[in-house]
């Protein structure tokens, strides 16, 4: 499923949604504050469905990598609990998400989605949703598949497995990270810049000279093995924090002119071009937008 594809479907879902809920079990959101439980209080089988149940730390891009299957080219996590402005700005300069882009317009849960991750494999595309576990009452049949329950949504071509994190996505998509999950796939292994960061948003992508994908751009032109972006709330407004392994060329130059434009500092070493720098919070989407631009 690409990304024009998913685009479409998650449009189909989102009018479906709107109009009969999937889950026999939902629990509106009643505009509350959201309640911070840590992840040691949370039991998968809360969600109250068979099978097995997805188990995995969450709390970066590093640990989503691990779910990812080999030939996973882009991807980003999100902790949604710590800014809205942050979320509002990744919304705006990010891929499609449901978990980010309609997070107000419907309720897939019975809690708020805290955590997201989003990436990008081949043509294929998923996104893992970390929730408070709340029972769930499942109106269609669900597909089992190496152990796990697929439950799919409504009419459309989109399932979830539940567990601590949700995964969602297209039929095939769902299949390859089940089938990583299971050991009966290799994980991603070319990342190397995001494992140590532990920012608020954290996107990570390779570049041309690993990507093997002529549907895909990377940002700023991709003349570089690796990048990572990472953006946090800081003294009033946001920290950006950029690097670029084996940086060169026309994306070289693109990095150089932002650094300057946005008056951030930059610094090479060991392979790695480093940009870093405070952002005002009225700058932020415009900075964001900027990094990511293919």
């Amino acid at each position: 499923m690409n990304q024009r594809s998913w685009a479409i479907t998650v449009a189909v879902f989102i009018a479906g949604i709107m109009i009969f809920s999937t889950f026999a079990g939902f629990v509106m959101r009643d505009g509350g504050p959201v309640e911070t439980v840590s992840r040691g209080a949370w039991n998968p089988s809360d969600f109250g469905v068979g099978g097995r149940l997805i188990s995995w730390d969450f709390d970066g891009v590093g640990d989503a990598l691990g779910m990812y299957p080999q030939d996973l080219v882009f991807a980003f996590w999100i902790d949604m609990t710590a800014s809205e402005y942050l979320n509002e700005a990744a919304a705006l300069s990010l891929p499609l998400t449901v978990g980010l882009t309609y997070r107000d317009q419907v309720n897939l849960y019975p809690e708020p989605i805290d955590r997201l991750s989003w990436g990008l494999f081949r043509d294929e595309i998923v996104e893992f949703h970390w929730t408070k576990p709340a029972r769930i009452g499942v109106e269609s049949l669900a597909i089992l598949y190496n152990g796990y329950q697929m439950i799919p949504l409504g009419t459309t071509d989109i399932f979830t497995v539940m567990g601590t994190p949700v995964l969602f996505g297209g039929e095939p998509s769902v299949r390859t990270i089940l089938d990583v999950l299971a050991g009966q796939a290799p994980t991603t292994d070319e990342f190397v810049l995001p494992y140590d960061e532990v920012d608020t948003l954290q996107i990570s992508s390779l570049g041309k000279d690993v990507v093997d994908n002529p549907g895909f751009v990377p940002p700023l032109g991709g003349v570089y093995l690796e990048s990572y972006l990472g953006v946090s709330p800081y003294e009033g407004g946001y920290y950006l924090t950029a690097k670029y392994l084996s940086l060169r060329g026309e994306s070289e130059r693109r990095v150089f002119d932002l650094a300057r434009d946005y008056a951030l500092e930059i610094s090479s070493a060991d392979g790695i071009t480093a940009v870093s720098g405070s952002v005002e919070t009225q700058n932020l989407a415009e900075t964001l937008g900027a990094f990511v631009a293919p």
